[in-house]
């Protein structure tokens, strides 16, 4: 089975946007959503970092976007302080996204679906709470008795007392849903999905890895509804510290993708989740079709070269490369990146011939922030969105553009206004090219890189609703 499959809903939240709508209006405005680190975040602007690099002065942060009510997801009780709030984000990203595809969750019959999540932070209130009430806090009471030998053991019994009661009580419920595996079977059976669920971990294309596996669901006939997507919870200071060994932050106010002058990138929180169906399952359905997902190609790239993932996607999407006209490019700011990306990206589409076709480049990164493991589904959304609404969307103009999209005889221009998405050959459909990559490692342990993965996704409008 090789079935063209249809983005049939979703949801997303990111940075100032709760929802596809307002994330699209975000984009179509071009509005840097930005921000100072709140106060939690207990970043020390103005220092340096345990590798001697600056904290960023900007997140796309969540603040209260992440904030879900249980009670509204059939959960049973309070939460605990000591719980992993990613569940209820999670959850409630899920429930979002059935509601645009006009499902409701909690059917009584089980449905043949299947749920892949993006997800994989090395820290959440739940595995913090567990190792505070144990390792953490043994190593503490260690350290005070070094200072104090002399000290009675009755004095230290209430150290530790206290230190206990300052601490969110834990649970077993707490214990187990701080596992991603835990709270993704949740969701899939608060969605009345009766098939596989699953988080993958692939890095920053996570999303892809997780659309792939839920793709090859539905191809399989393994599934006949899937959930797929990712989700970046919000940064704390501990897990900013450790990506810093690998990356460089911008200290920039403004993320401007394929600026020549991008010193780093900017870090965003959020996610999104897509529901998907075979094509013929979509129409036989009248459901609402976003854009169909023709192919996700995912490989690794010698030299951190995505060239061969970009042939890949094209070649077995069985499409000319020259009928894309929307790249929704990695656009990481980090500027050996983006010049490897630029340069396969114009070797794809090759010089422009007069009357020949353009394409438009650009990077939602410039608007939320670099999402980490959920920057390809935020990618996806914007594609997903353009192709629905036929309209070619911007991106934050830099300042001082690469000059390779400052060439006149390239076929591929900067997108930093919108555009009416206008295709000249009307036997050819809208198509977008999707593209996501892990970092360039800094190499803070001198081993030398080899090459990295790389992931390329090709969207295309339903021709039933072509315009």
């Amino acid at each position: 089975m090789d079935s063209a499959i249809a983005i049939t809903g979703m949801s997303c939240r990111f940075a100032g946007c709760p929802n596809p709508a307002q994330f699209w209006n975000a984009i179509i405005a071009r509005r840097n959503m930005l921000t100072i680190p709140l106060a939690d975040s207990e970043l020390p602007l103005g220092q340096k970092n345990v590798f001697d690099r600056p904290y960023p002065t900007r997140l796309g942060q969540l603040g209260d976007l992440f904030s879900c009510v249980p009670s509204m997801q059939n959960f049973p009780r309070q939460v605990n302080a000591g719980e992993n709030q990613d569940l209820y984000f999670a959850t409630q990203l899920a429930f979002d996204a059935l509601a645009d595809a006009s499902m409701r969750p909690h059917q009584r019959d089980i449905m043949r679906g299947t749920v892949r999540l993006g997800y994989s932070p090395p820290f959440n209130a739940s595995t913090v709470n567990w190792l505070q009430h144990t390792l953490f806090l043994d190593q503490t009471m260690e350290i005070v008795r070094r200072f104090l030998p002399r000290a009675p053991e009755e004095s230290l019994d209430l150290v530790r007392n206290r230190l206990v009661e300052s601490l969110p009580p834990p649970n077993a419920a707490s214990f187990l849903l701080g596992s991603g595996y835990r709270f993704v079977s949740w969701i899939a059976r608060e969605c009345s999905f009766g098939g596989t669920a699953a988080v993958i971990d692939a890095g920053n294309i996570s999303g892809a890895v997780a659309l792939l596996d839920a793709v090859n669901d539905l191809r399989t006939g393994h599934a006949d509804i899937a959930l797929a997507g990712a989700i970046t919870p919000p940064l704390n200071r501990a897990y900013l510290e450790g990506l810093s060994g690998e990356i460089t932050f911008s200290t920039k106010t403004e993320f401007q993708p394929f600026s020549k002058d991008n010193d780093g990138t900017i870090p965003g929180e959020g996610g999104a989740l897509f529901v998907l169906k075979r094509r013929e399952d979509a129409l036989r359905d009248r459901d609402k079709i976003y854009a169909l997902v023709k192919t996700v190609e995912i490989g690794h790239t010698p030299e951190d070269d995505p060239s061969a993932i970009i042939a890949s996607a094209t070649a077995n999407s069985s499409i000319d490369p020259k009928t894309i006209g929307l790249i929704e490019a990695d656009g990481s700011g980090i500027k050996a990146m983006q010049d490897r990306e630029i340069a396969a990206i114009s070797s794809m589409v090759g010089e422009h011939e007069p009357g020949g076709a353009l394409a438009g480049i650009g990077s939602v990164k410039g608007n939320i922030g670099h999402t980490l493991r959920a920057s390809v589904a935020a990618s996806m959304a914007k594609a997903a969105l353009a192709l629905r609404y036929r309209v070619l969307p911007p991106q934050l103009a830099p300042e001082s553009p690469a000059d390779e999209l400052s060439n006149l005889s390239s076929s591929v221009y900067l997108l930093t206004e919108p555009r009416p998405w206008i295709t000249g050959d009307s036997a050819s459909p809208r198509r977008a090219l999707v593209l996501g990559a892990n970092f360039d490692p800094c190499n803070p342990i001198g081993v030398t890189s080899r090459g990295g993965r790389s992931a390329a996704i090709v969207l295309e409008e339903e021709p039933e609703v072509r315009g």
